[in-house]
């Protein structure tokens, strides 16, 4: 794979903060980056400038996700404390607090189609409106929620566990129904192509596994080496990349799930990949590990830009790009937080 500088990148602002990065969420509109730290504060970041806007303690034990509403009105955070928390970015602070369960709260959501928060702590699921009243707990799941997705065109949530596919349709907010798809592994995560024809998921087995929506035909790629903890969907819903240790793997969905096909595999100077993100509107792919190597392949040309090497101590955790702009967030295990801005 060459090295290509199909587009010239700089910096537009770095900041450091207390601790390692955990998560990172850019508001809808993209005025903010939210950051979540693994000791639990929440910083919140303006997209223009990097000035760190507000500052908030967080959760104790530390926090474990962040979520916007749809609105920009809101931000979200689960955390070991067994809370999810409502946030008001423009300076009100702590607006609710929410008992989301016995245990950490490892899923925050806000409905794109409703006012409706989704939290998931454990096995159990519960929803909330915007005034934190709760609206329904459902039964508990089998094991531990892995992740919580939104179909993209219709209230439909996937929660993912040991043995299931859980989806709620969220239609009737009192009372949502509920399809489970049967599973012999552990999934874990849940990600929907942007066109909403298939759902896929990583799995504890080594596993590439998934579902065609909406006759629920599953599909299967294998051939990796580790649980495969890390993918994500281009823009087009052709392209899903994944990651296994160093080697970055990108399956061809043009003509339906590609069982039985060769995929791309993208290689660099990489160490173990932590996190993949597609860009939203253009073919570009990021590429974090723990080593702190940084890259960006352009599916197009399929060639690679190098942005940053080895200055990170322990490496990336997370990545983000911007909604609208050519801007890469990125956070890592000591606390910087940075944002590349693609100039062409």
């Amino acid at each position: 794979m060459s090295v290509k500088k199909a587009a010239a990148v700089g910096i537009r602002w770095a900041v450091e903060l207390a601790d390692g990065v955990q998560d990172l969420a850019w508001s809808p509109d993209g005025r903010w980056l939210a950051s979540a730290a693994v000791s639990g504060p929440i910083s919140l970041i303006a997209s223009a400038t990097g000035d760190v806007s507000r500052e908030w303690r967080g959760h104790g034990g530390g926090t474990l996700k962040l979520a916007w509403s749809r609105d920009n009105r809101w931000l979200a955070s689960g955390g070991q404390d067994g809370c999810a928390r409502v946030w008001d970015p423009d300076g009100g602070g702590e607006q609710r607090r929410l008992a989301a369960g016995s245990d950490w709260v490892g899923g925050v959501s806000f409905s794109p189609y409703a006012d409706l928060l989704i939290t998931a702590a454990g096995k159990e699921l519960r929803a909330w409106n915007l005034d934190g009243q709760l609206l329904r707990a459902t039964q508990p799941h089998a094991s531990t929620i892995t992740d919580l997705a939104w179909h993209p065109r219709q209230p439909l949530l996937a929660s993912s566990a040991f043995g299931k596919m859980h989806l709620w349709d969220w239609r009737s907010l009192e009372s949502p129904e509920e399809r489970t798809l049967p599973h012999p592994s552990s999934l874990l995560n849940a990600r929907w192509s942007p066109n909403g024809r298939f759902l896929a998921c990583g799995c504890q087995d080594n596993n590439l596994r998934g579902w065609t929506w909406p006759d629920t035909e599953n599909f299967q790629m294998s051939g990796y080496l580790t649980k495969v903890r890390v993918l994500t969907w281009d823009r087009t819903s052709r392209w899903l990349a994944t990651a296994d240790r160093e080697i970055v793997t990108v399956w061809d969905f043009a003509q339906g799930p590609p069982m039985g096909k060769a995929p791309l595999d993208f290689e660099g100077p990489l160490d173990t990949v932590r996190d993949l993100a597609f860009h939203p509107s253009r073919p570009w792919l990021a590429a974090g590990d723990q080593g702190g190597h940084l890259l960006v392949w352009d599916l197009d040309e399929r060639g690679y830009r190098l942005l940053w090497q080895g200055t990170l101590r322990g490496g990336f955790q997370r990545l983000a790009w911007h909604p609208q702009e050519r801007l890469l967030a990125v956070g890592g295990e000591d606390g910087t937080v940075a944002a590349f801005e693609f100039t062409r």
